[in-house]
Order: C-alpha cells, then structure tokens, then sequence
C-alpha cells in the first residue's frame, strides 16, 4: 500500500480502533453500573440507558475517526485529540513530524504499518460480513412478508380496535403466515413505515383469544414505540463496532429491556397483566422469531413473566429524576473528553490551514514577546532588512541540510548544463545512506532533477552525486564552498559538505538569512523549493518528490521558498521567505527539538505579524 493511502486512512482507523478497545470498555463499566443502580425502576429508564451508551459509542468512533482524518488531511496540525485521548501503543508524535522527517530520516511508521494495516483490513472484513448477514435478515423478513396472506377481517378489526385504544394512529396490518412457513411460534412484527404483524396461522385455533389479543397488543406495543427502526440501527451499531463484547453485551441487555417495555406498555392497555404472562408462558416452547423481528416470545421470557406478575411498585418521580440527571451528567461528562478532543484538533488544523487565529485581548503581539521553543531564531523585511526579531541570531549553530542552499549556489555558479545526465554511483549511495527518492547505484537523472530533489525533498544522494560531478571533483567544490561564503558575506559559515550532515555544518542565524536571499535569486532554486509536490524523470521515468517541509503548499502560507534541515545536532531547522501583508519576510528557526514545535513557533511568528 502507499504512503498516500495509508495516511490518508490506514493510519486514522487503526488508530480509532486501537482506542476503542479500552474507551468502549469504560463506557460498558459506566453503563453496567447505572443498570444495576436503576434495576428497581421501570424498565423504559434502563433502555434509556443501554440506548444512550450505544449511541454514544458510535458518536465516540465517529468522532475519533474524523479528528485523525482531519490530523492526515491538514499535516502541519498537531494532533490534540491523539494527545487527550492518549496514544497506547501508538507514537505520540505529530504527523506533521513524522511528514518533516520522511525526506531527512525513516519514516517512524514504516515498522508499523503492516500490522496497523492487517487490523484496519480485518475491520473492513468484520464490517462487510456483518453487513451480509444484516441483508440477509432484511431479506428473510421480507421473503415472509410476502409469502403471507390478509387475516381474517375478524381479527384485523380487533387488531384495528386494540390500536385505537393504545392511541395510534397508524394503520397496522395483520396477516397470516401458511404453517409451511411457519418460523415462529407467536406473532411477530415487521417494518416501521408500513408496519406488519405477522402471525403463525396455527395460532388462530391453537391459543385462546384473549391470550392472543394479548400478544397482538404486545407487537402493537413494539410499532406504537418504533421499535422495529431502533432495532434495525442496533444491527448497524453491531455491524461497525462488532469486534468490542461491551457492544454485544449492551445490545443484548437493549433487546431485553426493549421486551419488558412493550410488556409494560401491553398489559397497561389491557388492564390485565396476567393474561399476557400466560400467553408468553404458551409460547415458551415454539421456536424464535427471525433476528430482524419485533417478537412476543423475545427476551428473557423468565424475566418477563416474573415482572408482569409481581408488579413491582414503580419508583416516585424523585428518584427517578436524580436517575435521569445522574445519567445524563455521566454521559454528558463522557461525551466531553472526545468533543474537546476534536476542538483542538480541529483548531490546530484551522492554524496549519491558514485560518486567521481568535483574535487577542490585546490585539497585536509584539515579536519580541514570543515564546519561542528553537534556540536561534531570526525574522527580517527581506527588502528593508529591518529586523523584527533576533534571538542568538550572530552565534553559530549547526544547520544541517539548511546548507543545501550553498551546494545548489556552488552548483549553479559553475554553469553546467542543468540537463546532462548524471549516473548514481555506490559511491554517492556509500557516501548518504539516506535517500528521500531511494536513488540506487546505476540510475540516471539530470542535473536540474537532481537539484530538485536535493531543495525539495532533501535528497542527500542527489547532494553527494552534484558535488562529485562538480568541475574538479569533491576537492574542488568544496574550495568553492568557502570562497561563495566569503562572497556572500558570510561571517560564522562553515559549509563544506554538500549534504550538511556532519555537525561541522554551521552557521548563524543571521548567516543563513544571507544565504536564503542569495539562493532567492536563482529561479531554479525558488522554484524547487516553493512547491509542494514537483516530479522529475529518474531513468526516464516520471516519479514525484514532495516537500519536506509540510507548510509549503498549504493556503495562508504563502511561500516562496523553503529549507529544512534536521540531524541529532542540529535539532529541526527551518529556513524560508514568505510573502504577509505586502512584505517579504525571512525567518531562519534553527534548534527546535521537535517538528511539530518548530512549525508551532512559525505559526506563532505568523500570528504575531498578522496581528
């Protein structure tokens, strides 16, 4: 699989998944504990509950799966909701890092992916088989709808007379199903739009009728209350959560709660509750209704004989209520954590996106105020070189593949033909073991490709092999290095290797602020290093090279050329120009510990001058 597609959803729904595990685990504590606190009350009051729990496990996967949707969508966006969920066994880096290192050093997920990727296809799988099955239930049902027959007008009147004095208004049609189809040994019913009580033929002579009428008022119950609906999202509930037991177990207890309501809401009607125990009790022998059937002999039929029986006097509507409140405050505090999640991710992503940030107290922020988490900082008018900002900006610092900007300068003094075919050898492979576009010993590419890939994504073959095409070899470009420092008035520079790897690769802030506006001046290099993404022909093949910086690209940052650099020395390091507010502004970050708060003080520095 590529890169692209597992980060665009490999990586968000196996990281969704990982969470669950343990997220859906307390929701079914939370949940177990408020059914045995409520199990003396009536039983709408514990359906409520399971309900609830189910919807807000669904609400809580959505909601964790669009967040690290967004976090792969918008990669500069520190990923808030991966940090307040927690990360188990997952990194809990940004992606904007693991983007930044890809193109400086492996990819952190790479040893990963195979088994992330295993779970998030074997979660496709689950989904899809429970989905057949789901059809295959909705197909059943409607194999005997349409196998039954209109029952007698006798019963559809009392049907029709049990309806109107359980106050609805939908018409519900009975019908007969022949005894050569005969799946169930009591009534049961099906659809919510067009409602059908499908009742065993036999039953019309085999049960008494006030039993019967009893078990009609059942179902009666189950449409007055849509219940066939709420059944068929429980099965879609089962379907996408279908690997976590807490799901099963809610979805049993919901089923079983669901009986006991329409119980209740039956023999309130009839003003007999024992007639419809009786009747459950004749039907505690025949077989069970399909799975997608709203059913009379559903449940635990023990259960429900015993609550028609005893009838237990109902709980007053105190404590009632201060269940309801105490349910609705534990699951509005559950839905909370997730919801702050996806905020903070969400604005984080709006900052990375270009998203003007809320705007201060105080209005503007002075640059001189900022927290800044890099060690060297520099902000300058490129065109006034007035300085904004400087922090350590005259002392060296290693800049590590920032120098790049010196090897395309030595290159492209030389006037080379920028289209020769260069061949990689195992010199240049010996020489950089890293290699954004994988170069190999023996591929060829031209000299302007290899420029492109060295700017853009930091390719260090592609570094190594212009240096030794340089006139006169390694030594000589290296001569060339230092006599362009002197040129370009270079005070603290010391830039001889060509992929700036070696912690002898430094320089200043204020150095690099030079450098950046002389490699500005070459349209090659601005134009490898203002795109996001470019494609070059390696051995005539086109293959596509994306920038290592992940800002380059996105809207509100508008740039207009951009360097990064990372060793263990150098820390992360960001060198760029970018058009705000009229105004070509520098900014060299040298020092960072990490990627993502490198690209947190760029975003600071932005805000703070767009004011």
């Amino acid at each position: 699989m590529s890169g692209t597609s597992w980060t665009l959803w490999v990586q968000p729904l196996s990281d969704t998944l990982l969470q669950l595990l343990w997220q859906l685990g307390v929701l079914g504590a939370l949940a177990a504990v408020l059914l045995h606190t409520l199990r003396h009350s009536a039983a709408r009051l514990r359906y409520a509950v399971c309900a609830l729990v189910l919807l807000l496990s669904l609400m809580l996967a959505a909601l964790q799966f669009v967040a690290r949707w967004a976090e792969v969508q918008t990669p500069s966006a520190v990923p808030a909701a991966q940090a307040i969920w927690g990360s188990g066994a997952i990194n809990a880096q940004s992606h904007s890092a693991v983007q930044a290192q890809q193109s400086e050093e492996p990819d952190p997920w790479a040893m990963q992916r195979p088994w992330r990727q295993g779970l998030a296809w074997a979660w496709l799988l689950g989904v899809a088989l429970m989905s057949l099955r789901l059809l295959a239930g909705v197909a059943c049902v409607a194999r005997w709808r349409r196998r039954s027959r209109p029952a007698p007008a006798l019963w559809q009147s009392r049907l029709d007379q049990l309806a109107r004095r359980m106050g609805m208004g939908l018409s519900v049609e009975l019908r007969l199903l022949p005894a050569a189809v005969d799946v169930a040994a009591g009534p049961f019913t099906v659809g919510w739009w067009r409602p059908v009580v499908l009742l065993p033929a036999g039953l019309l002579t085999g049960l008494p009728t006030p039993l019967l009428e009893a078990l009609l008022a059942h179902e009666l119950a189950h449409v007055r209350r849509w219940d066939y609906l709420a059944h068929l999202l429980q099965k879609v509930v089962e379907a996408l959560l279908f690997f976590h037991p807490v799901i099963w177990w809610l979805s049993r207890r919901l089923r079983i709660e669901r009986e006991l309501v329409a119980d209740a809401l039956a023999a309130e009607q009839l003003g007999a509750p024992r007639q419809l125990a009786e009747a459950l009790q004749a039907l505690a022998v025949g077989p069970q209704a399909p799975a997608l059937a709203a059913a009379a002999q559903s449940g635990e039929l023990a259960q429900r004989v015993r609550a028609l029986i005893r009838r237990s006097p109902a709980v007053g509507d105190g404590p009632r209520l201060l269940c309801a409140l105490l349910l609705l405050s534990l699951l509005a505090g559950s839905l909370l954590l997730p919801l702050v999640g996806v905020q903070s991710a969400t604005a984080q992503a709006a900052v990375a996106r270009g998203a003007p940030a809320a705007p201060l107290a105080e209005g503007r922020i002075l640059l001189a105020d900022l927290t800044l988490a890099s060690s060297h900082a520099l902000v300058l008018d490129a065109d006034s070189g007035e300085v904004l900002l400087a922090r350590d900006a005259q002392q060296a610092a290693p800049i590590a593949s920032i120098s790049k900007l010196m090897t395309a300068l030595v290159v492209l003094d030389a006037r080379q033909d920028l289209q020769q075919q260069l061949s990689v050898s195992s010199e240049d492979v010996r020489a950089s073991p890293f290699s954004s576009a994988s170069l190999r010993p023996g591929q060829r590419l031209s000299r302007e490709a290899a420029l492109t890939l060295m700017l853009q994504s930091s390719d260090n073959r592609a570094a190594q092999l212009l240096a030794r095409r340089y006139p006169g070899g390694l030594a000589a470009f290296e001569r060339a290095t230092q006599d362009k420092a002197r040129s370009l008035g270079l005070q603290t520079a010391e830039l001889r290797h060509p992929t700036g790897a070696p912690s002898s690769s430094r320089a200043s802030a204020a150095d690099v602020a030079r450098l950046l506006e002389a490699a500005a001046s070459e349209p090659v290099v601005r134009q490898a290093t203002g795109a996001a993404r470019v494609r070059v022909l390696v051995d005539g093949k086109p293959i596509e090279s994306i920038h290592s910086n992940p800002l380059v690209g996105a809207p509100g940052w508008p740039m207009l050329l951009a360097k990064t650099g990372f060793t263990q020395a150098a820390g992360r390091c960001v060198a760029l120009q970018m058009r705000l507010q009229g105004r070509r502004l520098s900014v060299v970050l040298l020092g960072a510990p990490d990627a993502a708060q490198r690209e947190a003080d760029l975003q600071r520095i932005r805000d703070a001058l767009q004011g």
